[in-house]
């Protein structure tokens, strides 16, 4: 079973690619099965060191049942086992997570990919409690937390992590996001929670792996990314450095990519469009095929949008500017 020793690189949180005209509320097996194992064989071949399915912009929320399992049959299909798969299982009870974690773990997903029950806020005691009980009910099953705190309604304080650490031991690693919108602290409990939870690799976002490298320093061993599906080439170059302890590359990444064009002029406004967000980037990026975007997540302001493909195009370009990966060769 899967350890925190195993997730190395960058956890690939890609988009469920949607086949033209199946994004509304009618459409069935909607999810491009073609285009997902390109993506998936691809993202192999460039270095990704694992997969983290149908998160928030995974469009978890907007997808069947079947798709999901469609998807991640897919996926672990193509993928046949060279780097870990964690499958998303984010519901509103624990009953109806731990049905999923079942079925993905019989379909040979190497752990799961999961947030909290999205309905009542939760008290420290029932967010210990909901990961304990998934230990208990899957044991054989890792599990990557999506500690969110824009969506799952917590700040997943160094408590929860000390709970996580006494009582949770299929946990292995987290999204840690932090408090993106007090930037200037948002790693500022990342040492205590690690301390807390020495069993859990923390993985922070690719754009913030500086600001954890300043506060943890070589504790981080690898990171999240959405953006890798515009075109993993950033990406690689950050975990490199990373790797390097190289901190005049990893700031000249981050430089570069707060010089790209951006239509989130304030962090609170990104829950309101982040699938949108990440779809058309990564559209008009080009490295992935993402489709259209479902039900209901599909307005976007014009003024964002605009942004937002300026902002992948200008990710294409970018990458150019690194040795290309392998898929491009």
């Amino acid at each position: 079973m899967l350890t925190k020793d195993d997730i190395v690189g960058f956890s690939a949180m890609i988009p469920t690619p949607c086949l033209p005209g199946k994004e509304g509320w009618d459409a069935e097996h909607s999810v491009d099965l073609d285009e997902t194992a390109r993506m998936v064989e691809n993202l192999v071949k460039d270095g990704a060191g694992s997969f983290a399915v149908n998160g928030t912009t995974g469009e978890c929320a907007a997808l069947l049942w079947e798709e999901k399992l469609e998807f991640n049959k897919c996926i672990i299909e193509t993928n046949k086992g060279r780097i870990p798969v964690f499958s998303g299982v984010t519901a509103l009870g624990t009953k109806e997570t731990v049905r999923q974690m079942k079925a993905f773990r019989d379909i040979g997903a190497d752990g799961v990919f999961v947030g909290l029950p999205l309905w009542q806020t939760p008290s420290n005691e029932m967010m210990v409690q909901f990961c304990a009980d998934l230990a208990e009910a899957v044991p054989d099953m890792p599990i990557m937390i999506y500690s969110n705190p824009m969506f799952f309604k917590s700040t997943f304080p160094v408590e929860f992590w000390e709970g996580v650490g006494k009582r949770c031991p299929t946990v292995i690693t987290n999204k840690f996001v932090g408090n993106m919108a007090d930037m200037p602290n948002v790693y500022a409990d990342l040492e205590a929670s690690m301390d807390a939870a020495p069993n859990v690799a923390f993985l922070p976002i690719d754009f913030l792996v500086p600001m954890a490298y300043e506060a943890v320093g070589d504790r981080i061993k690898a990171v999240w990314s959405t953006s890798c599906s515009m075109g993993p080439e950033p990406i690689i170059a950050m975990v490199d450095a990373l790797n390097a302890g190289d901190k005049a590359t990893m700031g000249k990444i981050l430089h570069d990519m707060h010089g790209m064009p951006n239509p989130i002029k304030d962090i609170r406004e990104f829950p309101k469009f982040n699938v949108q967000v990440e779809k058309t980037r990564t559209n008009a990026a080009g490295y992935v095929k993402a489709g259209p975007i479902r039900a209901p997540y599909q307005y976007m302001p014009d003024d964002w949008r605009e942004t937002t493909v300026a902002s992948g195009k200008a990710w294409a370009e970018y990458c150019k500017t690194f040795p290309p990966a392998p898929s491009r060769g």
